[in-house]
């Protein structure tokens, strides 16, 4: 099973930081889901709304939140 390093700059004003996870998935799309789900309950809505809204938030050109690689 592919990893992905996956990075993403918290959307919290007040006191920014980054979570960094190695984590494996049958694809991008299922390990960003895992990532969601296990570090940023506390920023998004714990639903498929809240899950766009990340994905929004990590593939924006202008804020380049997160990134994905696989290793």
């Amino acid at each position: 099973m592919p990893k992905y390093a996956i990075a993403f700059i918290v959307p919290d004003k007040s006191s920014p930081s980054v979570r960094h996870r190695i984590l494996e998935g049958d694809d991008k799309e299922t390990a960003l889901r895992r990532f969601f789900d296990d570090e940023l309950k506390d920023f998004y809505s714990e639903d498929n709304q809240g899950f766009f809204y990340f994905k929004e938030d990590f593939y924006d050109d202008r804020t380049q939140s997160g990134s994905i690689i696989e290793v």
